[in-house]
């Protein structure tokens, strides 16, 4: 729920909207290099095939819209609870309105997929502008828990939110890491 306090000043704070921000940029000038080489590869011989890719050109720049918007977002773990700051904003859940926390995690190839679960005693906030994204109806992890909660994707900041659950999160709510299919991880993850 939107909060107009903040976290306590000794609050771990993760900030990774700039970090995927930037990765998000990283990929796009690469595309976009590409792009230019294939126009420039155009003009030069005069092949065709060249073309095609300037609709991928004019296309990527959409691909940074969302990590624009999100590259002031903060998560931050103190004793009152998981906070989710993002510009002016801040959303606490605070740590007696749940029923567990923990990290799921699923192996897709190469790549380890992380996501914070977030299971609340009551309903979830779906109409809150920070927290509504992040509900999730997924398959209970053991009884007690409910099918609605939050899910926050913390694939690249996974070690650190780890740590700082571990230090701040209740040990009575804490279930620890449960591995998860993936589909199951895919398809509850943020759009």
């Amino acid at each position: 729920m939107i909060s107009d306090s903040r976290p306590d000043p000794d609050a771990t704070f993760i900030r990774h909207g700039l970090r995927r921000f930037l990765w998000v940029l990283a990929v796009v000038v690469i595309i976009v290099v590409v792009c230019v080489g294939g126009l420039v590869n155009v003009l030069v011989t005069g092949k065709a095939g060249g073309w095609l890719l300037v609709p991928l050109g004019l296309f990527v720049p959409l691909l940074l819209r969302k990590p624009w918007r999100l590259r002031h977002e903060v998560t931050a773990l103190d004793g009152n609870g998981f906070w989710l700051l993002s510009g002016k904003q801040a959303a606490l859940i605070p740590w007696d309105s749940l029923a567990g926390v923990g990290i799921y995690w699923a192996r897709a190839n190469k790549t380890i997929y992380y996501s914070l679960e977030l299971c609340p005693l009551g309903e979830t906030h779906g109409d809150d502008p920070l927290l509504g994204p992040l509900v999730r109806e997924a398959e209970p992890l053991r009884s007690g828990l409910p099918r609605h909660r939050y899910r926050f994707d913390i694939s690249d900041s996974f070690p650190v939110h780890e740590k700082a659950l571990r230090r701040w999160a209740p040990a009575e709510l804490w279930f620890g890491r449960e591995e998860r299919t993936r589909a199951e991880m895919l398809a509850g993850m943020a759009p």
